[in-house]
């Protein structure tokens, strides 16, 4: 695995200091589909900054010391440009795509496909035909896409048939969330309950060990979730890790809260991200780093041997 001095900056400043890292942008308010469980249709949508005006906003990002991207929508390849500009200019980049526009060639960059399980559960979700749509382009990808699942309650009992089926294709790995609820809306349709997740968040740990790496899920992750273990030490919006590290924007350039908007509900979070950085490094977990080096590096293949 090769680290360069940028990133090995990043891991730096994580290790070493306070200050933000990364900037996470909604780099388009548009999508091409309409997920059911998505937060992104629950907030407001304020305007667009159009390509130079948002490569420009990058570059001041980068200038004031953030490193590394991560860019979300609405759907990031309905602006191929502004991807391909923010792997040039970025250290770092993670872009979040449906998959059903292809995967552009990112220079410097990883492409994480969100899938919601086997194709009926998914396209149940997403969309009739996303599922084998964006199948399809992921085997034509440039590079293998890590693959992600937002773990609720459509999707919760057909985890392991996903993991099997994805298993069986090129990714890189899977990384797993859970559906984090708002606090002005009725979610009950979408949200595990904490404890009844509890056992979802072990039974990730039984898939790892079959499965290995490729399971992008770590025992130092895990604790972070459990409402017995770490979870009542972050899941509030001023003791989040993330939101100190992570500045997050619009699409018109100005600031937000969080990536799931101002009125995510933190007491019952599901951000993999929080639990990613605290595994590492509260306290620092090999595994964890592991995978957060994985992140960084595209080029970087996983093992199905758990190290």
């Amino acid at each position: 695995m090769i680290l360069t001095a940028g990133k090995l900056a990043i891991l730096g400043k994580w290790l070493l200091t306070r200050q933000a890292t990364s900037a996470a942008i909604d780099i388009t308010n548009r999508c091409n589909l309409r997920c059911i469980h998505c937060y992104w249709w629950k907030e407001g949508h304020s305007k667009e900054l159009n390509d130079s005006e948002m490569v420009a906003l990058m570059k001041g990002l980068r200038a004031r010391g953030l490193r590394a991207a991560i860019l979300y929508g609405g759907e990031p390849t309905l602006r191929p440009v502004v991807c391909r500009a923010a792997s040039k200019i970025f250290d770092a980049t993670l872009a979040f795509t449906n998959g059903t526009n292809g995967f552009p060639q990112l220079e410097n960059g990883q492409w994480i496909l969100s899938l919601d399980g086997p194709e009926d559960v998914n396209d149940r979700i997403r969309g009739r035909g996303v599922y084998a749509l964006a199948v399809e382009n992921l085997l034509k990808a440039p590079r293998p896409p890590i693959v992600h699942i937002t773990i609720c309650r459509l999707n919760q009992s057909r985890i392991d048939d996903f993991v099997k089926e994805m298993m069986a294709l090129p990714i890189k790995g899977i990384g797993f969330s859970f559906y984090t609820p708002h606090q002005r809306s009725d979610d009950s349709e979408f949200f595990i309950p904490l404890e009844e997740r509890d056992r979802v968040v072990k039974h990730l740990l039984e898939l790892r060990s079959i499965y290995g790496e490729k399971i992008g899920f770590t025992p130092a992750m895990a604790r972070q979730f459990l409402t017995y273990r770490d979870f009542t030490k972050w899941n509030s919006f001023s003791a989040c890790p993330v939101s100190k590290r992570v500045r997050c924007f619009r699409s018109d350039g100005k600031p937000k809260e969080c990536t799931y908007g101002g009125s995510a509900d933190c007491s019952r979070c599901g951000c993999t991200a929080v639990a990613a950085y605290r595994g590492a490094f509260k306290p620092l977990d090999y595994k964890t780093l592991r995978l957060i080096m994985g992140l960084m590096v595209p080029e970087c293949q996983v093992s199905r041997v758990d190290p």
